[in-house]
């Protein structure tokens, strides 16, 4: 039954979970998902705004293409587990032991049956209420930064979800039943009313009613940045906006493990809204820059509109929040070095079956000859310890040309990025 199962489950986790303050550029995955007062006009779109205008770079014009990045988290080792159901042919195993009873009903066959009903639920059991989930983002920046008036217009698609199987009370008692008679004698097994189904030609593993539960969204922007320098007391600073068109679909799924296909359409529900993202940053004489930033300024919430496969119980509507989210940063920058330390103001409520997220990042950055750029950092999330991780990453920038890697991981959880940019 889980053969049909797992390519579902692997395109929600690759898909999947909530929506954290994160960006999909690689510089600021590698400096530990700063960016708020360390980024590049490159990334301001996403990051900040006002960096278009406040800029330590010369760029006259830039162009990121592509911009891709994803991540993917399995806590439980639930991926593992359904290759361990999957490999030792538990369902069969089953399937084969109640058909040789069926045609030699003796207490050493009934035994058989068993045994393997009793394998089979204690793997099915180390599934219960585990999930993985993820996501996948890719997008573009063209951009012209300038203290006068910087203008960029960025567009980003960003796919998240996540799968979590449940284990019924159902599937308990018809297991445990099994177990119970098998263990008791032939008499009992044989009178066993799932058994004699499968006499008559309806297999157990069939009757099961556990179920994936998949719950994603793809939430895609186009935005136009605009961002100037100001003077107020003798003082400068910078001012962006990002006003931004948002298109939001959700799916929600509730699949009976013996599910072989989903029309998409069904679990699907898709909205349209404007959204604003506003920031400011101030440079110091010394190297020191400031940076804040809230994103989403506008808080709307998309509920999900479920599809259950027959005979399962309709899982509760679920919503996506999208909400306001505030970070704050602060840099110092070199000729050769920058070390940033960016912090969220608020929670991110999941979504899904990801868990809350409110990150504190602390990143470095080594430029060498303004050619090769080395990057470490650290993204610790003060709602789960657990989900925090090192990062690391790469750039090489020759002749304005802009390639940026990136990775993060921890025991449960990876991340990567790539990027190709072009400044002049």
């Amino acid at each position: 039954m889980f053969k049909s199962v797992v390519p579902l489950l692997v395109l929600f986790s690759a898909q999947a979970a909530a929506l954290p303050f994160q960006s999909i550029d690689p510089r600021s995955l590698s400096m530990g998902g700063t960016g708020t007062a360390a980024g590049s006009s490159g990334n301001a779109a996403f990051m900040n705004p006002a960096l278009l205008a406040a800029t330590q770079q010369d760029d006259d014009f830039s162009l990121e293409f592509p911009i891709i990045g994803g991540r993917f988290m399995d806590e439980h080792n639930l991926v593992d587990e359904i290759d361990n159901y999957q490999n030792n042919n538990l369902e069969s195993n089953l399937t084969a032991a109640i058909n040789a009873f069926s045609a030699t009903p003796t207490d050493g066959n009934a035994a058989a049956v068993a045994a393997e009903a009793g394998a089979l639920w204690t793997q099915l059991n180390k599934l219960a209420n585990k999930s993985a989930q993820g996501e996948f983002s890719a997008g573009f920046v063209v951009g012209i930064p300038s203290k006068k008036l910087g203008v960029s217009l960025s567009t980003n698609a960003r796919v998240v979800g996540g799968g979590m199987l449940e284990v019924t009370n159902a599937d308990n008692t018809l297991v445990n039943g099994i177990i119970a008679d098998g263990n008791n004698s032939a008499v009992a097994l044989a009178t066993n009313s799932d058994i004699m189904d499968q006499a008559a030609g309806q297999d157990v593993v069939k009757k099961l009613t556990s179920n994936l539960q998949a719950r994603g969204a793809v939430v895609a922007e186009v935005g136009l940045t605009l961002a100037r320098e100001f003077t107020v007391a003798g003082q400068g600073f910078a001012v962006g906006i990002t006003p931004k068109y948002q298109s939001v679909s959700t799916f929600d799924y509730k699949m009976g493990v013996n599910t072989a296909s989903i029309d998409a359409e069904q679990g699907k529900k898709e909205y349209n809204d404007f959204n604003l993202d506003i920031g400011i940053a101030k440079d110091y004489a010394n190297g020191w820059k400031v940076g804040m930033v809230v994103k989403n300024l506008i808080s709307n919430e998309y509920d999900t509109a479920p599809y259950v496969t027959p005979g399962l119980t309709a899982p509760a509507v679920a919503s996506l929040k999208i909400a306001p989210q505030a970070r704050v940063g602060v840099a110092h920058f070199t000729e050769w070095t920058t070390v940033s330390v960016d912090v969220d103001l608020n929670k991110s409520e999941s979504f899904g079956f990801d868990t809350e997220t409110q990150y504190i990042g602390l990143g470095a950055e080594l430029n060498v000859f303004k050619s090769v750029q080395l990057r470490l950092g650290y993204r610790h999330n003060m709602s789960d310890s657990s989900t925090s991780m090192p990062t690391v990453g790469l750039g090489l920038s020759p002749f304005g040309v802009h390639i940026d890697i990136a990775a993060a991981a921890n025991e449960s959880e990876t991340a990567a990025a790539v990027q190709l940019g072009f400044r002049f």
